[in-house]
């Protein structure tokens, strides 16, 4: 940075040092004249902003009159120590237009003589709104970011109009070998399509004729299993009828078995019985 920007700079940064310190220090000496913008805009800002934004908005007066003369304060130190300088303009001309709307509102005024005062206040702040634009593009003679990409645009622009016209001043037989070249690979790649789509509708075909096959089989191994259960049920069909035929004579056998069973207990119980009473006849008499 040269003595001359360091000087110009810190003039310009001057008149907002000292309003934003004043700011910051008593801030209810602005808040009737910042309380009308606030009252009107801070709602339309809370309206629209962003949620994580909108909780962080002040609400009082004093505290926005703070936040601006902050703005004014360390933009203008930046400008003056040259650290951060062009976004301290940034910051100024961000904190110069609210604080020129408040201030000097020519229009609202009531006679000639006070609009004439704030038209005159309000123009001043006006250039230097116009001061601290150019002090934000100001690059100290080096080249700005716009600067190079034009550059760097046209110097690609020559570098192909140059390679393009080398290009197009070749041989002749440079031309004819680059396009019996081309013709011979636009033929291999033909030809190479050409035994590509053969080979593929050759394992199409195949890929076809196993689908066939193993579909015929499927329906073979269904049909063979329609038949099975057909069999399978009339062969259990016809098992359920024997049984059922069998079932009679053998609860008829059952029956006649039970009868004889019981014939039997009962003649060895009339024996027993008859047994029973011979042998206590017998007693009787030995005891007499």
């Amino acid at each position: 940075m040269t003595l001359f920007r360091a000087f110009a700079r810190t003039l310009l940064a001057s008149q907002f040092v000292v309003t934003g310190y004043k700011a910051i220090r008593n801030p209810d000496a602005y808040v009737p004249a910042a309380q009308p913008l606030v009252d009107r805009w801070m709602p339309l800002v809370r309206k629209y902003a962003p949620e994580q934004i909108e909780g962080v908005i002040p609400d009082d007066t004093a505290t926005l009159v703070r936040i601006n003369g902050a703005l004014e304060l360390f933009g203008g130190l930046a400008l003056a120590s040259g650290k951060g300088r062009r976004l301290g303009s940034v910051l100024l001309a961000i904190s110069l237009v609210p604080a020129t709307v408040v201030e000097y509102p020519f229009w609202s005024r009531d006679t000639a003589e006070e609009k004439a005062i704030d038209r005159e206040l309000f123009l001043k702040n006006v250039s230097l709104l116009g001061g601290v634009l150019l002090a934000a593009r100001d690059t100290e003679g080096k080249p700005g970011i716009v600067w190079r990409a034009q550059s760097g645009g046209k110097a690609i622009a020559k570098d192909t109009k140059r390679t393009t016209k080398q290009l197009t001043s070749g041989s002749k037989d440079f031309t004819d070998s680059a396009l019996a070249g081309g013709t011979a690979l636009v033929g291999a790649v033909v030809a190479t399509s050409r035994r590509a789509q053969k080979r593929a509708a050759k394992q199409v075909k195949v890929a076809r004729a196993a689908a066939q096959k193993q579909a015929e089989a499927a329906r073979k191994a269904a049909k063979q299993a329609g038949k099975d259960a057909k069999k399978n049920r009339k062969v259990a069909k016809k098992n359920r009828k024997v049984a059922k035929k069998n079932a009679v004579p053998a609860l008829a056998a059952t029956g006649v078995a039970i009868q004889s069973v019981k014939k039997a207990a009962s003649e060895q119980l009339e024996t027993a019985q008859h047994a029973a009473s011979k042998m206590a006849k017998n007693i009787q008499l030995g005891q007499n």
